[in-house]
């Protein structure tokens, strides 16, 4: 008599940090051609347009009143990318998160993205000082600008609501961002199956935490992430503290 074969826990761990890595690839890859999309689509024809009206202000003569229109709209194609630049450098590394901290980062975020997309914003911040590792701002940020990036490509909303909050007795902290969109069917929805679901969890994961959806179709959706305020193991003791 044969005994059952016993799985080895290290097995479904590996097979877990695999699928994690192929994941993780994927989404690297989603990003660069998000990147190089928007570098094409608003750089490319932005430089192109700028390229149109020095050529027309080339062939006319100085001082006359159509080189004065060019001029001007040159200056607004320049200004145009020069906004464009700082968005994108933003989305890559927030200046803000260096200088500022991580409140004050998460306030001039929300505000551009509500001027973006034309949306009610509201932010409600914690009075007290954040005591964080660096990289737990930094994964906190990139957790929030993926749930806004959900709100712009899902949603539909015309508001936008975000809340960082102590919880557990100060020993943790809570990013919320709810919407009052379309909605989807959070009992039915895997979470898994969308990329920036999936990047929301694994980060909270990463820092100890979990992330938690609530959604009903027509009732909005909520995005949330706890994660603990002291580092789990696996995070550096000795990175530099952001405010």
């Amino acid at each position: 008599m044969s005994l059952p074969e016993q799985s080895d826990p290290r097995d479904s761990e590996i097979a877990r940090l695999r699928a994690m890595l192929a994941h993780a690839e994927e989404v690297h890859e989603l990003e660069k051609r998000q990147l190089a999309r928007e570098l094409h689509n608003d750089f490319g024809s932005a430089l192109t347009a700028l390229a149109m009206r020095m050529a027309i202000l080339s062939r006319q003569p100085a001082g006359a009143p159509p080189a004065a229109d060019q001029w001007a709209k040159a200056n607004g194609i320049l200004a145009s990318l020069t906004r464009t630049a700082r968005r994108i450098q933003s989305d890559l590394r927030p200046g803000a998160l260096d200088v500022m901290g991580l409140k004050l980062a998460l306030e001039e975020y929300l505000n551009d993205f509500g001027e973006r997309n034309a949306l009610g914003i509201s932010l409600t911040l914690p009075e007290q000082e954040l005591a964080l590792e660096e990289v737990q701002a930094v994964a906190l940020f990139r957790m929030f600008q993926e749930m806004l990036s959900n709100v712009q490509r899902h949603a539909q909303a015309q508001q936008v609501r975000a809340t960082l909050a102590f919880e557990q007795d100060g020993q943790a902290l809570c990013l919320t961002v709810a919407d009052d969109g379309v909605g989807f069917d959070a009992a039915s929805h895997d979470p898994g199956s969308s990329h920036g679901m999936r990047r929301l969890a694994e980060r909270a994961a990463f820092l100890g935490g979990s992330a938690h959806f609530a959604s009903a179709p027509g009732q909005g959706a909520s995005m949330q992430v706890t994660v603990p305020l002291t580092p789990p193991h696996s995070l550096p003791q000795d990175t530099t503290r952001t405010p």
